[in-house]
């Protein structure tokens, strides 16, 4: 297992479509930290998970947008 290095930190994004709720959050979050954590070694306190909620209307694909 690698060492946790105090001079960085683990820091994830997450950008997805608006429309989930609180507790799906609460419950990426949690998991996220849990993978990050088992992976790179580190405290859950080193962990910072970032969710972006985003309008369909605000993302696209293939030259189109999703809403």
């Amino acid at each position: 297992m690698l060492r946790y290095n105090s001079k960085r930190m683990p820091l994830n994004y997450i950008k997805w479509w608006k429309g989930r709720d609180n507790a799906t959050k609460a419950k990426t979050i949690e998991l996220v930290t849990k993978a990050i954590c088992e992976a790179c070694g580190c405290p859950p306190e080193a962990v910072t998970v970032i969710i972006q909620d985003i309008d369909k209307a605000s993302w696209g694909r293939g030259g189109k947008p999703y809403a």
